[in-house]
């Protein structure tokens, strides 16, 4: 009974996301390839005709290595278990994009959800009760260290220290796999969405998946926010600083050393920040964290400007943005964090300007 209820939670917060009824079958023809845009990013597709791939990541305090956070098209984060560390999921254009990765950690189902619309493949170690009840319901398989092994992922560092942090994987390891497995690396069609009684589907159509975001270039917004601490718990904050010469947002870690990417040294930043607040709530576990999808309210940021927003599910996107008057509001293209936070003790939002001092996003 637990198992159906966990499903049907699931199932009613995907279906609130009505972007996946963009999903269907396109006309592919070659001016439609060339026009073609990444649904994570929105801009031209790299890797057109496939599906994007999810992995999840281990982000505790003994988490000194990370892989692969810099090339990442999405990060994820949010504080999904417990009240320390949060979990992270980077997500990349396909599978074969995904460069050396890791520490590669369980699946969570919020991840999951946000992602259905994109049919992300989960790459994953395992997946907590809740994302393994998502993966079964809706039929997802994920690459998963536990059944693949050394055959797709590799182990990091002396043997016998803790398995959260020390395995990694790479998308050359696991698109020869992926087969095999059951995955396909090309996005299906979701025919009862898209589809009416008198349509035949085209089995040589193409399957352009909906943008995660409603991509385009934004309208206003305050000028003037240098930085932003996103404060998760009293153990775990995220940190950005805005860089003017490359437009982008420098990420660093709650000690305030730069996050920077193990496979290239480099620290990493982001063309958007998102936070968005959602309401949490315990799950029956008494230690995981559930969040409401269905709608809230937020912070944008992106070229030094900062939006107050709200947020909802989209019709063509998966997430829907406003401004803080109700006016549709545009994410500009390339890469963006995404965090989620709501009324948990101790979470916190922090701007400020190039001064230091606090600001507010109205």
């Amino acid at each position: 009974m637990k198992k159906l209820t966990l499903a049907l939670t699931a199932l009613l917060t995907a279906l609130a996301l009505t972007g996946c009824l963009s999903l269907g079958p396109q006309t592919d023809d070659a001016s439609a390839r060339e026009a073609a845009l990444d649904p994570l990013t929105g801009e031209l597709a790299r890797w057109p005709d496939q599906r994007p791939a999810a992995v999840f990541v281990h982000n505790g305090m003994d988490a000194e290595r990370q892989w692969g956070i810099g090339e990442a098209s999405v990060v994820l984060e949010a504080l999904t278990e417990g009240d320390s560390a949060t979990s992270l999921c980077l997500v990349y254009p396909s599978l074969e994009a995904v460069p050396k990765t890791g520490p590669v950690a369980q699946a969570r189902d919020l991840y999951l959800q946000l992602l259905i619309c994109q049919q992300a493949i989960p790459v994953q170690r395992g997946a907590s009760v809740y994302a393994a009840n998502f993966l079964d319901f809706y039929q997802i398989l994920p690459l998963d260290a536990l059944s693949l092994g050394v055959k797709g992922f590799s182990y990091e560092g002396v043997w016998g220290q803790p398995d959260q942090i020390s395995w990694t994987t790479s998308g050359a390891a696991l698109t020869p796999l992926a087969e095999s497995a059951g995955v396909s690396l090309a996005p299906q069609a979701a025919a009862a969405a898209s589809l009416s009684d008198d349509d035949e589907a085209d089995p040589d159509a193409g399957v352009r998946l909906p943008p995660l975001l409603p991509f385009g270039e934004p309208a206003g917004g305050k000028e003037g926010a240098s930085s932003v601490e996103v404060i998760f718990s009293a153990d775990a904050s995220t940190s950005f600083t805005y860089d003017a010469g490359t437009g982008h947002y420098l990420m660093a870690r709650a000690d305030g050393a730069p996050q920077t990417d193990a496979n290239t040294g480099a620290q990493a930043g982001f063309d958007n920040l998102l936070i968005l607040y959602s309401a949490p709530s315990r799950r029956d576990d008494g230690y995981s964290w559930g969040y409401d999808l269905t709608m809230g309210a937020g912070v944008y940021l992106s070229g030094g400007s900062v939006w107050s927003i709200l947020w909802m599910p989209g019709v063509d996107s998966t997430l829907a943005i406003y401004n803080s008057d109700g006016t549709a509001l545009d994410i500009r293209p390339g890469s963006s964090y995404i965090a989620l936070m709501g009324s948990v003790a101790g979470q916190e939002v922090v701007l400020r300007d190039s001064a230091g001092a606090e600001i507010s996003a109205n």
